[in-house]
């Protein structure tokens, strides 16, 4: 539905606008006042709670007799046309004009990082409300159209309608595989094409790495193979000795240099930087190195998940980010496995200094002997020690009443302003 207050697009059954704050009854979903306990439009009644603690208020209380939260609104100017709009808004509503909810800055309607405080943000289709990949023109959940505009040279995802370079076989913007010859999509069990019967999959023949059928280049052995005929221009998959329109011999050579085809691919297609962890879902930076939630390593190109120990991606050839391990008192660089740093000595076997027990990541006390360790590098640490002495690291506490981050030096919590104890 539209909010009839801001013209936004909402779910249908939304009791609140999240962009200008309009109330909507919860049962007929008509516009109501703010702080209303029942609908003129149906007759229903309901009663009103503290968002902050949840008790039963009225609807003339300015704050909360249980919590102390204020509900008198606040007013800011709009970053777009000046005027006062409320300070819980998203979307002016005099102006239409949106603003970061992190920092209040301007955005534009196409912006998807706030470009003052780095805020990324999602797009959502306004039928159904699933997210959609940047640049779709339509969205691959209920095949809304987005844009009138004709899609123009090159080919589009069969899916979201973002531009794809059909060889990948995969769509950058929302991940689906599709054929590479026909462009029908296809699920990852599948091994032929169901519309044109083209196997999907072929094994090098002077490895025998599994490659897609429209890989150019080996990433185990750098053989390179023909996407297109020299003589006919015929369109060429997985790797025939001959030409199967003209039947003249096909080219199979080595690559002269490292991977020298790599490049060009990648370059071929513009990859978001930010991708969706397949395994937790939390947008991160996958060509910078593993999800920061569970650790795993997402190709940067075609997003599906690596296999362990693995270098290339097995679905599209692309070199993955490689994790570096360092000291964190010598800062020298450490295989993954090291039990001690070779260059200064550094236990980095994982244990407690004291009984020796497995210590959990980021332990900073012994789950067995209650020894006081740095959560960073692991060594043994005094109760009052606001500094590890061997690697340096910063201690710092949480407050007993918020359990907010405080500094071991701290008298009091910067958030709740609870006295601390010396």
């Amino acid at each position: 539905m539209e909010c009839p207050n801001c013209l936004a697009e909402l779910p249908r059954d939304a009791e609140v606008c999240d962009y200008c704050g309009q109330e909507f009854c919860p049962h007929c979903h008509a516009p109501v006042p703010a702080r209303a306990t029942a609908c003129l439009n149906c007759g229903e009644t309901w009663s009103l709670a503290c968002p902050e603690c949840g008790h039963e208020i009225s609807a003339i209380d300015t704050k909360c007799p249980h919590c102390g939260l204020s509900f008198e609104e606040e007013l800011e100017p709009c970053p777009h046309c000046g005027q006062l709009m409320p300070d819980i808004a998203d979307v002016c509503p005099h102006c239409k004009g949106e603003r970061c909810p992190t920092c209040g800055a301007a955005l534009q309607s196409h912006t998807l990082v706030c470009s003052q405080c780095g805020t990324t943000f999602v797009l959502h289709c306004p039928e159904c409300q699933h997210e959609i990949p940047d640049g779709a023109t339509k969205c691959p959940h209920c095949g809304m159209v987005f844009s009138d505009t004709p899609p123009g040279e090159g080919d589009h995802c069969p899916a979201c309608g973002a531009s794809i370079v059909a060889e990948d076989g995969v769509c950058s913007a929302c991940s689906v595989t599709f054929c590479p010859r026909c462009l029908m999509p296809t699920q990852e069990e599948d091994r032929v094409c169901p519309k044109c019967d083209l196997d999907l999959f072929f094994n090098c023949p002077d490895c025998g790495f599994e490659l897609l059928a429209s890989a150019s280049i080996c990433p185990s052995c750098d053989r390179l193979f023909a996407r297109s005929c020299p003589h006919c221009q015929r369109a060429i998959y997985a790797a025939p000795i001959e030409c199967p329109g003209c039947h003249n011999a096909l080219p199979a050579e080595k690559a002269a240099l490292a991977r020298p085809a790599l490049g060009e691919i990648g370059a071929a297609i513009v990859v978001p930087k930010w991708v969706k962890c397949p395994n937790c879902e939390t947008r991160f930076d996958a060509a910078a190195g593993p999800c920061p939630t569970c650790d795993s390593i997402v190709c940067p190109k075609c997003h599906r998940l690596a296999l362990e120990n693995e270098n290339v991606c097995i679905y599209c050839g692309t070199e993955l980010p490689i994790m570096i391990f360092t000291c964190p008192k010598c800062g020298a660089e450490v295989g993954a496995e090291a039990e001690a740093c070779p260059n200064c000595g550094l236990d980095l076997s994982g244990t407690c200094p004291q009984c020796r027990a497995q210590l959990p990541d980021g332990a900073d006390r012994c789950p067995t002997c209650d020894q006081p360790v740095c959560p960073e590098c692991g060594s043994a640490t005094s109760e009052a020690a606001v500094q590890c002495a061997v690697c340096g690291a910063q201690f710092t506490f949480a407050c007993p009443e918020c359990g907010a981050d405080v500094a071991a030096s701290a008298t009091s919590c910067p958030q709740c302003q609870a006295v601390l104890e010396a």
